[in-house]
């Protein structure tokens, strides 16, 4: 009996829990997708009949570009805070959202209702807010009346819906947008509100006395925008700089080179050139203009260049002056490029490039100019891309020049001229010369088989490009590999095999020591390097003073030998 009371209780229990939940049901994380039309938080409770306490406060961007913006802000009177909110900007007579919304602060996020995109922003969280401040682009191709229409919710069973702006009337004039206050007010329940501010604030603000290109303008807060050197958006000093926006039905780019006669962006599913889709803007100066193309970055070679296919961009602008390359252009949401489909909505990497040279036809190759973002993006998505870590091929770097222009240069050294010199003490039980040599070639040997392994990672892949150091870094890998196992099966002394094995020793150590140092001139030329042309000279002098030190120890061990032979003969 007491059992069967304790299992009536504990189901008691639970359905009081199950019913008892109001605030578990609000949609603390924005408005559902049932709110799309009907603009209601679905609580289960009727809307307030009272004047609301929230207003639409509408005010023109002055310097868009261009561009038909307008800030929008949900505003609240007095100390009325609120905590969740959805907001369209709908046709007059139509309940289909229109155009495009640019967050602005935390806590609140833009939202996809029916066609479009970002059509719609709501709430992230239910932290009291006093206002929300975003940015509104009217469609490249809409010419007619607006209505910002907003529901917003005090606490769970107390909100407003029906809030809305003035009439904004949207021309292709001189300004982008009009504003019309005086008629067709709009048929509302609450209360509305609709400044004109004719000192608006920038997207971007900037010093005065702070020069830069123009396109940088609005960076992350009305368009994406990836550059080259990494962090150069916020100080506008990007050599190399792509930007991106949705705008109406197709996507909108510009491209930006400083001191570079091409620049090009790319979209890639993976972080490895080869089957990509690429967008050019280049200046021929033997034709004394500004062209775009669309290009097949080709695989598996693509260090061999791309070819250029039937372009899809369509120019709205572009230009060449003291030495700054600019281009804009809008690009069709979907494309087919050598049978691959390219649906811009989809998340994709972003490469960028940009260089001096023209092979033919085709851009050239890019030396340090060129950067991808570390995580698929979305083109839709206004934020700071972030470009891909580098630290794995600097550790591959560091690891390599360590093991061959430090450990096993000195390694050999030691082993060529302090075999019968440095005798005269032991360590560990073997003569100074032997230990040291192998404490260094065992470094040689560990950081390059770590260095091989982390750029192999990095890649993901064979290189293939027309540098050789690729196959070079390889070759060295393979012979430092069997190094150590060739020494551990060494004969014993006065052996009839022990001089092969010395030659053979002597052989493979030297022929990896070369190609190791010709592999790490070679890398200075790789883009991924990102490595200054003087490096080579850093390299030449260590050439220079490790053969220098060759002669210094060669000439100082012929002078001990004829010593010694002159000692003997004396005695």
């Amino acid at each position: 009996m007491a059992s069967k009371m304790g299992k009536t209780v504990w189901l008691v229990c639970c359905l009081a829990l199950a019913l008892h939940q109001p605030e578990v049901h609000a949609f603390g994380r924005g408005a559902p997708d049932s709110a799309c039309l009907s603009m209601l938080p679905g609580h289960g409770t009727d809307a307030q009949s009272s004047p609301s306490p929230y207003s639409i406060v509408l005010a023109p961007i002055e310097n868009g570009n261009g561009r038909r913006l307008v800030n929008v802000t949900i505003t609240s009177q007095g100390n009325a805070d609120f905590a969740g909110f959805i907001i369209q900007a709908r046709p007059e007579n139509s309940d289909n959202p229109v155009g495009t919304f640019e967050v602005r602060q935390e806590g609140a996020k833009a939202h996809t209702c029916g066609s479009g995109l970002k059509n719609s922003v709501t709430h992230t969280d239910k932290n009291p807010k006093r206002k929300v401040e975003l940015i509104w682009e009217a469609p490249a191709d809409y010419d007619g009346h607006v209505i910002f229409n907003a529901s917003v919710v005090r606490d769970y069973s107390t909100f407003w819906t029906g809030i809305k702006s003035a009439p904004l009337l949207v021309r292709r004039t001189a300004t982008g947008v009009e504003y019309e206050t005086s008629s067709k007010k709009p048929t509302t329940r609450i209360p509305y509100q609709t400044t004109i501010s004719s000192t608006q604030r920038p997207v971007n603000p900037q010093s005065e006395n702070q020069v830069s290109h123009p396109i940088f303008e609005g960076c992350n807060s009305i368009k994406g925008c990836f550059g080259w050197p990494s962090n150069c958006v916020a100080s506008k000093s990007c050599r190399v700089l792509v930007t991106y926006m949705f705008k109406g039905s197709a996507y909108e780019f510009e491209l930006f080179a400083d001191d570079r006669v091409w620049a090009a962006a790319a979209f890639s599913d993976d972080k490895i050139m080869g089957d990509d889709s690429v967008m050019e803007c280049a200046y021929e100066e033997d034709k004394g203009e500004v062209n775009t193309y669309v290009s097949w970055n080709d695989s598996p070679n693509p260090g061999k260049g791309n070819h250029r296919v039937e372009s899809d961009l369509t120019v709205l602008e572009k230009s060449y002056k003291d030495k700054q390359l600019y281009c804009r252009f809008s690009k069709p949401r979907v494309s087919t490029i050598e049978g691959v489909t390219f649906d811009l909505d989809k998340h994709y990497h972003l490469f960028i490039a940009a260089g001096t040279d023209f092979k033919g036809n085709r851009l050239g190759y890019h030396q340090s100019e060129r950067d991808l973002t570390a995580e698929k993006i979305s083109l839709a998505d206004i934020q700071a891309a972030k470009g891909a870590s580098k630290i794995l091929v600097h550790l591959h770097g560091a690891f390599m020049v360590a093991a061959w222009i430090g450990a096993a240069s000195i390694g050999i050294l030691l082993a060529r001229y302090f075999k019968k010199t440095w005798v005269g003490s032991q360590l560990c039980g073997k003569d100074q010369w032997f230990a040291w040599h192998r404490v260094f070639m065992i470094f040689t040997w560990c950081l390059t088989v770590a260095g091989f392994v982390i750029i192999f990672i990095e890649i993901g892949g064979w290189s293939s490009a027309d540098n050789p150091h690729a196959i070079l870094g390889c070759i060295t890998t393979g012979l430092a590999f069997i190094q150590p196992f060739m020494a551990a099966l060494r004969p014993a002394p006065n052996t009839p095999k022990r001089p092969l094995f010395n030659w053979l020793h002597w052989l493979v150590g030297n022929l990896a020591h070369i190609f190791g140092i010709v592999s790490i001139f070679f890398a200075v030329l790789l883009p991924r390097a990102e490595l200054p042309e003087w490096m080579n000279w850093i390299l030449v002098g260590f050439v220079a003073f490790h053969v220098f030190m060759h002669f210094i120890f060669s000439v100082g061990f012929s002078i001990l030998i004829t010593s010694c032979v002159t000692l003997i003969i004396i005695f």
